[in-house]
């Protein structure tokens, strides 16, 4: 009894324990695909663990055929919360999936504030899209701390401590929320933007202000 005890608990544990991340950044990324979830997780853990590197192949995953391939890039990208990945995160909330807008949400709130402005320059260009203006009044609903959980990251996200982003974003978010939002959110994101601190442009706030 205890040979065949043994027997099944070693049986259970060996596909798990079988799994073996891919040695390389590609290799991984290729693994992101697997139907495996575990094999999945385990390459996401991998390339999470490696920072920086892994971002910008990362973001070529964030364009995959895929939503899998898609979701588990945005999850990367969201633990790895680096400022690189700004834009792909943005054109992410577009994205027809709605996990891989959600989480492209979550990794633009994980960034920081920094990322407003590319938000606000998306809704400006492209918020006939309803995808991207729910992604958008998702992350802008944070940063102007209208969510429950926006004080823990208005708390260690310090970028214009100075500057009062929920005076500024709220008229964009009741755009956002308004019946005929495709024609005044992007209205709206001019004036938000015409009220950031002189010199700060949504292609380069997030090169010029610290994280």
């Amino acid at each position: 009894m205890k040979r065949l005890f043994n027997h099944l608990h070693n049986r259970s544990s060996a596909p798990d324990d079988a799994v073996v991340c891919a040695p390389t950044i590609e290799g991984l990324i290729e693994q992101l695909a697997d139907k495996d979830g575990i094999k999945r997780e385990r390459a996401r853990h991998a390339l999470v663990a490696m920072g920086p590197r892994a971002v910008e192949p990362v973001l070529q995953a964030l364009g995959h055929r895929k939503s899998r391939v898609r979701f588990e890039a945005a999850m990367c990208l969201r633990d790895i919360a680096d400022r690189r990945a700004i834009d792909g995160l943005v054109k992410a909330l577009a994205d027809r999936t709605f996990e891989v807008r959600w989480i492209a949400a979550e990794g633009l709130i994980a960034v920081g504030r920094l990322c407003v402005p590319a938000v606000l320059h998306a809704l400006m260009q492209g918020a006939d899209s309803v995808w991207l203006r729910d992604g958008s009044r998702h992350v802008l609903s944070h940063f102007a701390g209208l969510d429950l959980h926006s004080d823990y990251h208005l708390e260690h996200h310090a970028a214009w401590v100075d500057f009062d982003l929920k005076d500024v974003l709220s008229p964009v978010v009741r755009a956002l929320e308004s019946s005929g939002a495709a024609a005044q959110a992007p209205v709206a994101a001019i004036r938000a933007m015409e009220s950031f601190p002189s010199g700060v442009k949504p292609r380069d706030a997030r090169h010029i202000i610290p994280h």
